[in-house]
């Protein structure tokens, strides 16, 4: 009789917490429901980088996640001031092992806070050169030029210096041609001028520049310098180099 009313007492005992665990779930699953949509929405519309806010909204989640779990373990009678106790000092251990991991999460933070490289952007980074394809905790994906995909941990981003190509709206493209000690400086210069004038992706302002970069014995160069949009910096560069060459040659034909 006794072991009867014993089972019954921890029956309804266990009952009641399990009740009171299924309710935590619920609000849990509310609360998830609606916070995460509206913060979303919110950062979505923002100023934000898309990066940071996914990383915000994620974090909030597993906030919600982790104070719904241990409310349903407490419920349980599982005494959460010891399991965080546990919890702590396994994570020191973890921590105290995966140093560099942390740091590399660490920087990533800093990255995405400092908007120091974005998707899309174009880098250096010592040899590496290429465009952002993937930003994650620990690294970035770089693919280069000839199809590469490279990996850079992210304190490589925060311990030293990183060029960004594409950060700016415009860039600076500068050529150096070599000229003859015979060649009629004043007629170059204008046909060189025309011919930058003549492409609509050279602004108009600042105005393009022409002037002598060397100028020694019989050896002349011609340093010719103009700003376009980045997004046409490399096709500039590339395509312009022989219109100009052919700009000098036809500035070196006789009348």
């Amino acid at each position: 009789m006794f072991e009867w009313e014993h089972i019954n007492a921890w029956m309804r005992e266990y009952a009641g917490r399990g009740a009171g665990a299924a309710l935590i779930l619920l609000l849990g699953w509310i609360a998830n429901r609606l916070l995460i949509g509206p913060l979303r929405q919110v950062l979505g519309s923002s100023r934000l980088d898309v990066s940071v806010a996914s990383f915000l909204v994620n974090s909030v989640r597993t906030a919600i996640l982790l104070a719904v779990l241990l409310a349903v373990l407490q419920q349980f009678g599982l005494e959460t001031t010891s399991l965080l106790t546990l919890l702590g000092t396994a994570g020191l251990a973890v921590a105290l092992s995966l140093q560099g991991s942390l740091a590399n999460f660490a920087s990533g933070l800093l990255i995405l806070a400092f908007r120091t490289v974005r998707i899309g952007d174009s880098i250096e980074v010592g040899d590496v050169r290429g465009r952002v394809s993937e930003m994650l905790p620990f690294h970035i994906v770089v693919e280069t030029l000839d199809n590469q995909r490279i990996t850079l941990p992210n304190t490589l981003l925060t311990s030293g210096p990183v060029r960004n190509n594409t950060y700016l709206p415009s860039r600076r493209v500068q050529w150096l041609l070599p000229i003859g000690p015979g060649d009629d400086l004043d007629a170059v210069k204008a046909a060189l001028r025309t011919r930058l004038q003549g492409d609509t992706r050279i602004h108009k302002e600042p105005p393009p520049q022409i002037f002598m970069q060397e100028w020694a014995g019989d050896k002349r160069t011609l340093a010719v310098a103009a700003w376009t949009a980045t997004a046409d910096y490399l096709a500039v560069q590339q395509e312009l180099l022989e219109e100009l060459g052919k700009s000098i040659e036809l500035a070196r034909s006789p009348k």
